[in-house]
């Protein structure tokens, strides 16, 4: 029922160095922050996407987020989840997206956003992002479930632990059955999912290049790594020197 944490901190990265050049600078004036100007709109267009990001996160329709937003207690119990849930309090929320645009501010005096590893890590926190939210989303398509499906999985549960979910609301336990069923689905078309989608891009490969060798053997910065790292031994493997000498 919750998204990897890389995908969280892709979207972290993507909201500090890339929301401002978005920003709609209208609405009423929060406040400055360094050079910034924080408007109401802006921040409210911040803070939707951020709950679309939960819902992502959370693998839910939002009108069930807003329903466990509403009734906290009905929250299940995960680490994960109840710090979601407490970063859609506006108030909370807001903290963090000031701390965020006050060391963004001082990243960017420093230039640090132009550092070109940076822009290379960014660069490549996009492709992961836009890969793993496209990914989601197609595989959300496939996911159907009825609330009789909710109902018969939530009663199954009930039974196998009685003392952890017998206490609690049904809203709750059809949630937990709803996240358990999406589980199953996600792990039986997930890899029908991904070669559906990889059948749909042509792939042409240089017959005279071999991938392997160069991967495992010539890549410069991978070998320089096994060197420096003690697994090759004057640009030949350890564990084959070692073999010669036993």
């Amino acid at each position: 029922m919750v998204y990897t944490k890389k995908i969280t901190a892709g979207f972290a990265l993507l909201a500090l160095f890339f929301y401002s050049a978005a920003a709609c600078k209208k609405g009423e004036l929060i406040e400055e922050i360094g050079s910034y100007k924080v408007t109401t709109a802006e921040y409210e267009d911040y803070y939707t996407t951020y709950v679309d990001k939960a819902s992502i996160i959370a693998r839910s329709e939002k009108s069930t987020l807003y329903k466990l937003m509403c009734n906290p207690d009905q929250i299940p119990p995960h680490p994960v989840l109840h710090e979601l849930f407490k970063q859609l309090d506006p108030k909370e929320n807001y903290k963090d997206y000031r701390e965020m645009k006050i060391i963004e501010q001082v990243a960017k005096a420093e230039g640090f956003t132009d550092d070109p590893v940076v822009k290379k890590i960014i660069e490549q926190t996009v492709l992961e992002t836009v890969v793993k939210l496209y990914f989601q989303k197609k595989l959300d398509q496939r996911i159907k479930i009825s609330m009789d499906d909710k109902t018969a999985r939530c009663d199954e549960l009930r039974r196998t632990y009685p003392q952890k979910m017998a206490p609690l609301p049904l809203e709750t336990c059809l949630y937990f059955a709803e996240g358990f069923l999406k589980e199953e689905i996600i792990e039986r078309e997930g890899p029908r999912l991904r070669d559906e989608i990889k059948e749909g891009v042509a792939i042409v490969k240089n017959k005279e290049f071999d991938r392997d060798d160069y991967l495992e053997n010539k890549m410069p910065v991978f070998n320089t790594i096994k060197k420096e790292g003690g697994c090759m031994v004057d640009g030949a493997e350890a564990s084959e020197t070692e073999k010669k000498e036993n």
